[in-house]
């Protein structure tokens, strides 16, 4: 038999006393507590331990070691003035040390302490040390600090200490703080003289010399007055700096612990029974809570709640995780304001005979019809009032709760008031609300119906003005109405056409094909002489289901010549109703939105949420009718139309209507995402080329693709990518006219690949790289074109001088025929030197690698009107550039344009107008120096020729390179660099560049001056 609380549990006399309930001690009133009654409703916490053993060890010269200051810090109402309380009365009470504190410290004969105390709410004309030195009857010791007020410095507090065991307490003293800002002291203010006081006072006690003086302060952390608590904080900083030590802190109570049960045994309860009684309750909670996880209404352990249950009886152990959700709440009193609460709760239970029938006190045992209770309750937030009074508990019982349980249930109010209680915090994103399956788990009790609490709980989500749904699941009580009510009346107004015009859009928008793979457009409900096929893409059409809609479905598509291009869903009509009433709760709801948006409510309005949840809901539920009517893809075949189910899945009300129709028609084999290639390509030969024709406009093979009802789907870009792939390999072949020739071909000719690997600019000098195509061995000629006859390579790399060579491929096997011959023609510079010649200045030229060379010097084309050169030439006076171009066996070079410079100097010009080429070899081997280095040809437009990128990293390289003939831009060059460095990490990127070209020879000359270097004779080129 499980015994209600009443049985064994008997509440104290204090609780049932209202004037008991509102008693508030100070630590001024001390002298007047009956310490008795006191300690008789104390609870020891281990804080309360730390700071009594500490305390009375330095008080009574036991430990040279103690601080001897102490810090007690918690928020508001969280045990610190009690535990002073009880460290002053034990102080004063000699007799009353071994009882309390017996069992964790042996006190020694030492008699009544020197107390003195102070509380932050009081005034101090002399300031505080004025008042503790009047406590302690030394008033004299002070008196030359008192006018003009001054701080007292550690060497006055030892003055006034030293002797006599002294117990000193500081309570609340941010008030005082925040007060003294405001009073000043000569040039200062009385706070600042405070803190130098409080600092010098916690030095002294520290220090050594007053090894039985004991200093314990508060504070109030988050409390009004923060100024006050940083002040003094920063004195315990000082402090900390001064005496190399710290003041140690203590927590009064740990209300996540088991202190938190035991605090309010203690203060609550005169007896309570022996561990069988607990036990049998502990075991019927447990066997509620395991036959409500057996039905799947909750997932909380029985087992879990059987363990702390043992330990937190009478109270149901979801007291302390719901108290922990509001007591950071600002202004709230935590201990205090608990047990001021859990009082008046106890007294109701008992009073109105609720303990005869309950077993534990739970969080939803609140008389919310108490007005000193829910004067209590709107202390902690006041802004639920109305979700009270209209949704929990009225006057006169009409609250929708009260409403719902009928006269012999409490579900609907239990429930509701555990929502109310978990819906209370206002901190900073706190944890709000429960889940249906938490609020399961807390109400399950012996003798509860769970199939009754969950029909309540449905009808009060139902009827409940201010009781909300989070996305994750959670109810909880808001300050704003819920949008049920308008939500109906919108979605009421809105007419059939209107509904229909709106179904039409999101149907399209939840079929629309994103991917774009298997079908191209969507038109949805619509009068089909409307729609257009045409033979490069697909269109879903989504019909409205109404009598002979399939007949006129099939008399469509035998009518069309593309009648491989369409594929229809449909629906049942009594399936079709929903989805139209589900379409008008979401345009609803949008309606409802945008009145918001368009009254400039903000993002975070709790309205405003609330209905961007609703919308999810209704979207879903949208989302679920549309899935359960439209289920039918009819697909084209061989015969005639096919039929397939969908299988439709959403996750995070992501329809995926697209996703879903490709995968019904991979099932059967109509569309096929991936498609190989040499399938691909013999059916398009066998089944779209007509038979017999080795030529074919493509335009005609897509077309018959279109046409063909027994066609395969596949990617629409699927035929122009094979055309590509077929064509690049040669197995069919483009002529240029819009027609395809499709092989087998005969056999390609020799040919011969020829690859600059590198030049040497100042002798012309190319290593080339020779690669056969199609052949066996490659041959070589100076003099002419090559023939059969020709030297054979030995090597297929080679360095030469020559102006121009000619290669022929020649296949030894006979397979393929000999080609045409190749020819390679080198590179043909003209370098110039000016030089001083006595009093004439000449000019020398050279062809690099050979060359005749032929110039002008006054401005006329060298092709037409040059000089043969021969030898250095007289520059004229007045010459402002040289023109000049060299040739050799029909090789012909640039005409190169040189500047000659003012007078008689010397020097490289450079046009700053004309495109210039910069012919040096600039190597970078770390990857920073490489990437500087295309930053720099970035800034001045720079185009690299003839560069080599390498990734290196241990033995292994990636090389991207150019021929000295083949410029890219630095921005490309940086591609490349950033793809070996993304692709293998942790490689030294390197850079050679041969030359550098530019379209302004000024960005050439700003280059220069950036890399703070020089031009060479030779380097520049600027063609005329």
């Amino acid at each position: 038999m499980v015994e209600p609380l009443a049985v064994g549990c008997v509440p104290r006399d204090s609780v049932f006393d209202p004037s008991v309930r509102d008693t508030v001690y100070s630590i001024d009133d001390l002298a007047t507590i009956d310490h008795r009654s006191f300690f008789a409703e104390n609870y020891i916490t281990q804080g309360m331990r730390q700071l009594l053993t500490e305390s009375f060890s330095r008080l009574e010269g036991k430990s040279q070691n103690a601080p001897g200051a102490y810090l007690l810090s918690q928020s508001m109402g969280g045990g610190k003035t009690h535990n002073l309380l009880a460290l002053g009365l034990l102080a004063l009470h000699p007799a009353y040390r071994q009882p309390v504190m017996g069992d964790f410290y042996q006190p020694s004969p030492m008699g009544r302490v020197r107390v003195a105390t102070f509380s932050g709410r009081r005034n101090a004309p002399f300031g505080i040390w004025g008042e503790i030195a009047q406590q302690i009857k030394r008033r004299e010791v002070f008196n030359h600090l008192y006018s003009p007020l001054q701080a007292p410095g550690d060497d006055d507090w030892i003055n006034l200490l030293e002797g006599e065991p002294t117990l000193i307490m500081l309570d609340e003293l941010p008030p005082y703080f925040n007060t003294a800002q405001a009073v000043e002291v000569g040039a200062t203010t009385l706070d600042v003289i405070t803190t130098a006081a409080i600092a010098n006072l916690l030095v002294a006690v520290t220090s050594g010399k007053l090894s039985n003086v004991c200093v314990v302060l508060t504070d109030l952390r988050g409390s009004a007055y923060a100024m006050g608590s940083e002040r003094l904080s920063g004195a315990l900083q000082d402090l900390e700096q001064e005496a190399n030590r710290s003041v140690q802190r203590i927590d009064p109570v740990r209300l996540n612990s088991d202190e938190f049960y035991s605090i309010l045994k203690t203060r609550l309860f005169r007896e309570l029974p022996l561990e069988a009684p607990i036990e049998e309750v502990a075991d019927a909670y447990a066997r509620a809570v395991d036959e409500a996880k057996r039905l799947d209404l909750t997932t909380a352990s029985p087992q879990q709640l059987r363990v702390e249950i043992l330990t937190a009886y009478p109270f149901h152990p979801g007291l302390r995780d719901l108290y922990a959700r509001f007591r950071e709440n600002q202004g709230f009193q935590q201990t205090r304001a608990l047990i001021r609460i859990m009082r008046m709760v106890v007294a109701h239970l008992w009073n109105s005979g609720d303990a005869d029938k309950r077993y534990l006190i739970g969080a939803h045992d609140l008389d919310l019809h108490d007005a000193d209770l829910l004067n209590e309750i709107h202390q902690i937030n006041r802004s639920l009032e109305n979700a009270v009074a209209h949704d929990i508990a009225e006057e006169n019982g009409g609250s929708v709760a009260e409403q719902i349980d009928a006269a012999d249930s409490k579900d609907a109010q239990d429930a509701a008031r555990l929502i109310f209680m978990s819906s209370l915090s206002t901190a900073v994103n706190p944890t709000i609300g429960l889940t249906r399956s938490e609020i399961v788990g807390y109400l399950a009790a012996p003798a509860r119906d769970l199939s009754a609490l969950t029909k309540a709980l449905d009808r009060l989500q139902t009827d409940a003005w201010y009781l909300h749904a989070t996305h994750d699941g959670r109810l909880l009580f808001k300050n704003v109405e819920n949008l049920n009510a308008k939500l109906e009346s919108y979605a009421k107004g809105i007419s059939v056409e209107d509904r229909l015009r709106e179904l039409r859009k999101r149907l399209e928008t939840l079929f629309a094909p994103k991917v774009r793979d298997c079908y191209q457009t969507v038109a949805a409900l619509p009068a089909l002489d409307e729609v257009q096929l045409t033979d490069d893409r697909i269109t879903l059409i989504v019909m409205r289901p109404q009598v002979g809609a399939q007949e006129e479905m099939r008399r469509f598509h035998d009518a069309q010549q593309f009648k491989n291009r369409v594929l229809f869903l449909t629906a049942r009509a009594q399936e079709f109703q929903p989805v139209l009433d589900r379409m008008a709760y979401v345009r609803a709801i949008d309606a409802i939105i945008g009145e918001f948006q368009t009254q400039g409510t903000r993002e975070s309005d709790p309205q405003l949420q609330d209905a961007r949840e609703t919308r999810t809901k209704q979207e879903a539920n949208f989302f679920q009718a549309v899935r359960e009517a439209f289920h039918t893809v009819w697909y084209p075949t061989r015969r005639e139309l096919a039929e397939v189910e969908l299988r439709p899945e959403y996750v995070a009300n992501d329809y995926g209507g697209e996703q879903q129709i490709k995968t019904a028609l991979v099932d059967v084999f109509k569309f096929r995402p991936d498609v190989e290639s040499e399938g691909l390509r013999q059916a398009v030969e066998t089944r779209l080329w007509l038979s017999g024709t080795k030529e074919m406009r493509w335009a005609e093979i897509t077309s018959r693709a279109a046409q063909d009802p027994s066609w395969d789907w596949h990617h629409p870009r699927a035929l122009d990518d094979l055309k590509q792939d077929l064509t690049r390999r040669d197995q069919w072949r483009d002529l240029g006219n819009g027609f395809l020739q499709r092989g087998p071909f005969p056999r390609p000719a020799t040919s011969v690949s020829v690859q600059v690997l590198s030049r040497d600019p100042t002798t012309g000098k190319a290593r080339l790289r020779i690669t056969p195509r199609h052949a066996t061995l490659a041959r070589i000629e100076e003099d002419g074109p090559a023939t059969t006859y020709s030297a054979v390579l030995d090597a297929w790399e080679l360095e030469t001088d020559e102006v121009k060579l000619s290669f022929i491929g020649e296949d030894s096997t006979g397979e393929h025929e000999t080609g045409e011959p190749v020819s390679w023609t080198n590179t043909i510079d003209v370098k110039h030197r000016l030089f001083q010649d006595g009093s004439q200045r000449r000019c020398e030229l050279k062809a690099i690698p050979a060359g005749e060379i032929r110039y002008t010097v006054d401005g006329a084309s060298p092709t037409t009107s040059g000089q043969r050169y021969d030898e250095p030439f007289v520059v004229p006076d007045g010459t402002r550039f040289v023109l000049a171009l060299a040739a050799k066996d029909g090789v012909q070079s640039v005409v190169e344009r040189f500047e000659v410079p003012a007078g008689r100097g010397g020097g490289v010009v450079v046009n700053s107008k004309l495109p210039a080429t910069w012919r040096r070899t600039f190597k970078h081997d770390a990857t920073s120096e490489t990437f500087t280095f295309l930053d720099q040809l970035a800034r001045h437009r720079a185009v690299p020729a003839g560069f080599t990128l390498t990734g290196m990293k241990d033995q292994h390289y990636w090389e991207f390179g150019t021929d000295d003939g083949t410029a890219k831009d630095s921005a490309e060059v940086r591609k490349l660099a950033d793809y070996l460095m993304g692709l293998f990490p942790g490689r030294n990127i390197t850079l050679e560049v041969h030359a550098l070209q530019f379209t302004r020879g000024q960005d050439l000359l700003d280059l220069v001056a950036e890399m703070k270097t020089s031009l060479r004779d030779g380097e520049v080129r600027q063609e005329a």
